[in-house]
């Protein structure tokens, strides 16, 4: 069998035939994409900028929409629907309230967790409508934000918003602007059994004290005038000074109970729930001024604002920090000036050294305080 040798087995490469291509008008894809994309920008209307959308918000669209096709508001979209079905949102429950839900333990956070209102039948519901609104949890018990009262201990009677709880202690900021801490057995919510019997028990001592003050205060007034007649007999008034000196006066408890221990520039603490409605309680200020046996004028760490004619019955001595000056009020030591070296809170007592001698001086703690001033206007 003869063979054309111009025949050829096997694959061939073809070469492209670029003159052809030109001839037909071959153009590819992506040039074809482009043209048209350049004819529909130049066929489009010019921007306006986003001033074209302001008549017409984003969820009118899909309204617009079902109003050309003859949709009205409250009209139910299909070809059976009666009426118009409401959208509801499910309320996200707690953490794990599935089979075998074991609650969380209670935190105490400044906000509660959010939830559907209860319903009419003060049942509490899991679903809200679209547009309604989830409310705070009330927590149950003592918890951050909740005002409460002090049913016992030094600050019994006051109320106070709990800043802080940890463990058996809660944190108080009284009407004041103080910060107290307290036990929590200490507290009750306001409107229970133990809030009422604190109110009740502290107005029946209120009474009690009005009328204690006012036969107090008339027995001052006699004893005041009987001295001054028996000061005519002065061998009387010596004779019940010395016996008075040597501890056979049954007076003396009264007279160390009555003792003035105001001087300036010492640091005091008001202790009277009552004073100002208690907006000063436990306020701390520099005495300014002894304007009587028992009447200063005060100024307030705080603001410094001047409190005057405040009585020494409604104040209490400051103790500074260890190393802190203090000066000696009454007593044995009175008027030493020196600096705190220990203070027993318990036994209420406390060690000065003496600035000048640097004697150690065990002195009682309610006879020093804080002293603010210049040790030289004192003779130190």
């Amino acid at each position: 069998m003869d063979t054309d040798p111009s025949m050829s087995y096997g694959l061939n490469i073809r070469d492209k035939n670029i003159e052809e291509e030109k001839r037909v008008g071959y153009n590819p894809v992506e040039n074809v994409l482009l043209k048209k994309f350049k004819e529909d920008m130049k066929n489009l209307p010019d921007d306006r900028g986003i001033d074209e959308f302001e008549g017409v918000p984003v969820e009118g669209f899909g309204v617009a929409i079902l109003k050309g096709y003859g949709w009205k508001e409250g009209q139910g979209i299909g070809k059976n629907a009666k009426e118009d079905v409401k959208m509801v949102q499910y309320v996200k429950r707690g953490n794990k309230e599935g089979l075998g839900f074991q609650p969380d333990k209670p935190t105490f956070d400044k906000k509660g967790r959010e939830l559907a209102p209860k319903g009419e039948n003060g049942k509490t519901r899991h679903v809200i409508g679209i547009d309604g609104k989830l409310v705070v949890r009330e927590l149950k018990g003592i918890h951050v934000g909740k005002v409460v009262r002090v049913v016992s201990g030094r600050h019994v009677g006051l109320k106070g918003k709990v800043l802080d709880k940890v463990d058996s202690k809660v944190v108080l900021k009284l009407s004041s602007d103080e910060e107290v801490v307290v036990g929590v057995q200490e507290v009750a919510e306001l409107g229970t059994v133990d809030d009422k019997l604190c109110v009740k028990g502290l107005q029946e001592e209120k009474m009690r004290r009005g009328g204690s003050r006012d036969d107090r205060r008339k027995n001052e007034r006699l004893s005041y005038r009987s001295e001054i007649r028996d000061d005519k007999k002065s061998d009387r008034r010596k004779h019940r000074e010395e016996k008075s000196v040597n501890g056979s006066s049954s007076k003396k408890q009264e007279r160390s109970v009555a003792v003035s221990w105001l001087t300036s520039h010492i640091r005091v603490r008001i202790i009277s729930k009552d004073y100002r409605r208690g907006k000063l309680y436990l306020k701390k200020g520099e005495v300014l001024d002894v304007v009587g046996p028992n009447m200063c004028d005060i100024s307030l760490d705080e603001n410094k604002e001047i409190i005057q004619s405040v009585h020494q019955d409604l104040l209490e001595t400051a103790v500074p920090k260890r190393g802190g000056p203090v000066l000696v009020l009454y007593g044995k030591h009175k008027g030493v000036f020196g600096y705190l070296v220990e203070r027993n809170m318990e036994k209420e007592t406390s060690v000065v050294q003496d600035a000048d001698s640097r004697e150690l001086l065990n002195v009682h703690l309610e006879q020093i305080a804080e002293y603010l001033g210049d040790p030289d206007c004192i003779g130190y």
